[in-house]
């Protein structure tokens, strides 16, 4: 069993470095991926102790780079690279003045929309957020308590936050959609830079998006990008979404990753290794 997509505290993730090895030995993964997003600093860590003491499998370099497409955000996942060359990039794209600059223009858009729709809300709650947890996510806890806000923004996008983040905020035909694709790097420029490093692109978790129309833009983003294989196990695929990827991947000579996109306690039952807990990828699947 593998696990290629797994966060640490490193970005999103509430499990060190050395937690996730410890979990992934304990749970006998025969190789996995660190994949934190727009940042390879794990790989850093693991230079400074020797990684075998804790865990025993393989370990294949890995990064979830965020990316523009068509104005819509998405990620690319890059495996088998040159993490320096990389990080000198991402230390260039993504560096503090960027996320202040793209934090400053997220909170004024927030704001905005708040006004314009009349949504109820405590303003010091989301002044506050700036200074604490992930924003994003402070906002829509705070806006999804109140029964007004949910009549305002009629769009089926309250039962979590990911419906939130993915049929809202990244979704231009919602009233809550905020452009923030436009401070990131095209998925072009991303796959260009992975493979420039040695490594390959895949393009992350496809239906996790939950756009309208996922196989027509499966077909407009391979044909447009050099990408080299697709994401087909993941948490909250179906069986019939699995497959459907599967022979898109067969019938496009694309490769398959998968994996749990663990974050810790940051996303429930996205557990390591086993999802919700019946994901069991064979290693299989990256022989080649």
């Amino acid at each position: 069993m593998i696990d290629l997509h797994v966060h640490t505290t490193y970005s999103d993730g509430t499990d060190t470095v050395r937690q996730i090895l410890r979990k992934a030995e304990e749970l006998k993964l025969e190789v996995i991926s660190i994949t934190d997003h727009n940042t390879c600093k794990a790989y850093y860590e693991m230079e400074k102790f020797n990684v075998k003491e804790i865990y025993k499998g393989d370990i294949i370099v890995g990064c979830e780079f965020t990316a523009n497409y068509d104005n819509r955000l998405i990620e690319v996942l890059g495996y088998n690279f040159d993490y320096r060359k990389v990080s000198k990039y991402l230390q260039k794209k993504y560096n503090f003045l960027h996320n202040k600059k793209k934090f400053k223009y997220f909170y004024k858009e927030v704001n905005n929309k708040i006004k314009r729709y009349g949504l109820e809300c405590d303003l010091n709650v989301i002044k506050q957020a700036k200074r604490g947890k992930i924003f994003e996510i402070a906002v829509y806890e705070e806006l999804r308590k109140y029964e007004k806000n949910r009549k305002i923004i009629d769009e089926n996008l309250w039962d979590s936050y990911s419906d939130y983040y993915r049929k809202g905020i990244t979704n231009s035909k919602s009233k809550m959609f905020i452009n923030k694709a436009k401070f990131y790097p095209s998925v072009k420029e991303i796959v260009d830079l992975i493979h420039e490093s040695g490594g390959v692109a895949f393009l992350a978790h496809p239906y996790q998006y939950k756009f309208n129309d996922t196989e027509e833009f499966l077909e407009k983003i391979y044909n447009e990008n050099s990408l080299d294989g697709v994401e087909c196990f993941y948490t909250t695929f179906n069986e019939e979404q699995t497959n459907y990827l599967i022979s898109f991947a067969r019938d496009n000579n694309l490769l398959i990753s998968g994996g749990s996109d663990y974050h810790g306690l940051n996303k429930k039952d996205h557990n390591l290794g086993i999802g919700r807990g019946n994901l069991n990828i064979s290693k299989d699947i990256i022989k080649n």
